[in-house]
C-alpha cells in the first residue's frame, strides 16, 4: 500500500521526537506513551476489532484523574522529553472529563490527542489547546468534504496549522482505508493484510509504553488482546514497568526477529519504522 501524504507527514513529525533516545542511566527510556483514557467508541469501523462486539463491546470505563496525575508527576520528575498520546482502545473526547485529565500533565509534556473528531467544535477545540494540548490528529472517515470542514473549525478557534493533522482514512478496502492495515495481533481479518512472519523484527516495546484506562502496562498498543501485561501504573512507577526482565526478554526476541510467542505471533504490524535508535542503545 502506499502511504497517504497526511500518514507520512506524521511519520516524519513523530520521528523528530520519538527516534531521539534520552537516557536514565544505562536504560533506553521510552519516547512514546500511549494512554487509552476510554473504553467507549461512537464508530465502529470495519477494521477496528471493535468492529465485533463480541470480541470487544463498548465499556463506560474512563482512566482516573488520579492515575493520570500520577503518570503526568512520575515524567515531570523524570524530565520526559517524548510524546504523550490520549487514543489507545477508545475515542479519547468520550472522557467525561477530557478537559481536567489535559490540564494535569505539565506544560512541558508535548501532548496529543488522536480523535474522529465527531465531538470536535469550535469551543472544544480552544478549550483543549487552553489545557497542555499540543497537537490534534483527527482520522476523517465520511469523505473528502471533511477536510474543509475541519480546516474552518480550527481556523476559527485560532489554531495555526502546524498544531494539527488532517488524516484521510475514508477510502475503499481496494487503498486499506487510506492507512497502513495491521491484523491488530490477530484480532482483526479485514482487508488486504499483510501475511504473519514470525522471523520480522519489531521495535514497539523498545521506545514505546501502552497504558490501559485501568493503568495496566500492555505489551504495545497492537495488542488489543491484552492479556499480556507488565505491572500496573497504580501499584508501580513507569521506570520499575519499563525495566522488567519479562519485558526486556520480549525487547531482544523482538530485535532479533523472533515473534514465536503471543501476542506478537500472530501480528503482522511492520514495528520497525521508529524505535530503532533504542534498539542500538539497549545493547540486547
Amino acid at each position: 500500500m502506499t502511504l497517504t501524504k497526511a500518514t507520512k507527514e506524521n511519520l516524519r513529525r513523530k520521528s523528530s521526537f520519538i527516534d531521539k533516545v534520552q537516557m536514565i542511566g544505562k536504560i533506553p527510556l521510552f519516547s512514546w506513551v500511549e494512554i487509552s483514557t476510554t473504553d467507549l467508541c461512537n464508530r465502529v469501523c470495519t477494521f477496528c476489532p471493535r468492529a465485533n462486539s463480541d470480541l470487544y463491546p463498548n465499556q463506560n470505563n474512563h482512566i482516573s484523574k488520579k492515575l493520570i496525575k500520577k503518570i503526568a508527576d512520575e515524567l515531570s520528575a523524570i524530565s520526559y522529553k517524548g510524546g504523550v498520546l490520549l487514543c489507545g482502545y477508545g475515542e479519547p473526547l468520550l472522557h467525561p472529563e477530557i478537559l481536567e485529565i489535559c490540564s494535569l500533565f505539565d506544560k512541558k509534556t508535548r501532548l496529543e490527542i488522536v480523535t474522529n473528531g465527531d465531538k470536535l467544535n469550535e469551543e472544544l477545540i480552544r478549550e483543549l489547546y487552553a489545557t497542555n494540548v499540543n497537537m490534534i490528529v483527527v482520522s476523517m472517515y465520511d469523505g473528502e468534504d471533511q477536510v474543509k470542514h475541519f480546516q474552518n473549525m480550527f481556523n476559527k478557534a485560532g489554531i495555526k496549522k502546524n498544531q494539527y493533522i488532517l488524516r484521510d482514512r475514508w477510502h475503499s478496502e481496494a487503498d486499506n482505508f487510506g492507512l497502513k492495515l495491521t491484523n491488530r495481533a490477530g484480532t482483526v481479518a479485514w482487508g488486504k493484510q499483510d501475511k504473519v512472519i514470525q522471523n520480522k523484527k519489531c521495535f514497539y516495546p523498545h521506545y514505546s509504553m501502552s497504558i490501559d484506562w485501568n493503568g495496566d502496562a500492555l505489551l504495545c498498543v497492537q495488542d488489543w488482546h491484552k492479556k499480556l501485561k507488565f505491572g500496573n501504573v497504580y501499584a508501580n512507577n513507569l521506570l520499575d514497568i519499563w525495566s522488567t526482565k519479562h519485558l526486556t526478554k520480549i525487547r531482544r526476541n523482538l530485535a532479533n526477529g523472533k515473534r514465536s510467542s503471543a501476542p506478537c505471533d500472530q501480528c503482522n504490524a511492520d514495528g520497525t519504522l521508529h524505535g530503532f535508535n533504542h534498539v542500538d542503545k539497549w545493547k540486547l
